[in-house]
């Protein structure tokens, strides 16, 4: 009877452990779902990019729905958080200065401001603004900021320009838009982030459904700029300018996707990636994986974004 009771007490601790084992094992992993990035699954886990590129051995940004990302350093406690280091040496109760972020770039997500990147990484709105020539406080989803003076964006954060019409060459303009080009912007980027995973109607142009010319349509007359309804091909060889060094809110078009020519476009959100209503939705895609950059023809501005 005993012994009956010893194996029955053994086999419920094996149970439990394999339990706990089984949670442990899901905690260290994450799922993509439709509309992540690596920016965004990065700052919900409190992890960098870079964290995750390198548990995952991932050469670029490019993740897949369903795709089962490594975040065991996150589940073990393993990872560096930014903190608010002790000013005050507990030897000699002098003040110290805190050391200042290691880190060479930080990629810009829905909710962030100077400030709050400024003391997550324990330095000044100002140095911030000086590193990335910042002129005022707008920053954008999806714009990699440097975080030292001597910092240079990795490879895979440049911008791709692999146009066929001359996208990256010195035809366009390099100017950024003014104060008020860049509110408009800022706010036609935020209202595209909230459309993901809207679902693609053939015309439509509001929340309830929207096709690729369709989200321009409606992202930018909420932004503030007053535009009509066209086709990409009309946008395209409308009143815009081709950009040499395109910013989050430009317009990006491709051709030979569903028909010849001009045939579809979106909005640039900077880091490679662009906002799109593709067949499956409205969705972020990134123009460096082989179906869009063979596909790419040019960063484009509305004139009216001065």
């Amino acid at each position: 009877m005993k012994k009956t009771k010893k194996l029955r007490i053994l086999a419920l601790s094996t149970i439990a452990t394999s339990f706990l084992a089984l949670q442990t094992a899901e905690a260290a992993t994450y799922t993509v779902q439709k509309g992540d990035t690596l920016s965004k699954i990065a700052s919900n886990h409190k992890v960098t990019i870079q964290d995750i590129k390198t548990w995952n051995n991932l050469k670029n940004d490019m993740i897949y729905v369903a795709q089962k990302l490594e975040i065991s350093n996150y589940a073990t406690n393993d990872t560096v958080k930014p903190s608010n280091p002790s000013t005050t040496n507990p030897s000699t109760t002098k003040p110290t200065t805190p050391s200042k972020t290691t880190a060479v770039s930080h990629t810009v997500v829905k909710g962030d401001s100077l400030s709050k990147i400024a003391k997550q990484y324990n330095v000044t709105i100002k140095d911030i603004k000086d590193w990335n020539g910042l002129t005022v406080d707008t920053i954008y989803i999806g714009q990699v900021l440097k975080l030292s003076s001597v910092a240079s964006l990795p490879d895979s954060e440049t911008i791709h320009n692999n146009g066929t019409s001359g996208a990256g060459t010195s035809s366009g303009t390099s100017k950024d838009p003014t104060v008020n080009g860049q509110a408009v912007y800022k706010k036609t980027v935020e209202v595209a982030n909230s459309l993901v995973g809207t679902p693609y109607v053939y015309g439509g142009n509001t929340p309830e459904g929207l096709d690729c010319s369709g989200l321009i349509y409606y992202a930018y007359n909420q932004g503030g700029l007053k535009i009509g309804r066209e086709s990409s091909e009309g946008y395209f060889n409308g009143n815009t300018t081709q950009v040499n060094n395109p910013i989050a809110g430009d317009l990006v078009f491709f051709e030979n996707t569903y028909k010849d020519g001009i045939s579809h476009m979106g909005i640039y959100i900077g880091n490679n990636k662009f906002i799109h209503a593709g067949t499956d939705g409205v969705e972020i895609s990134d123009v460096t994986y082989s179906y869009w950059s063979t596909r790419l023809v040019a960063y484009e501005r509305f004139d009216a974004i001065k």
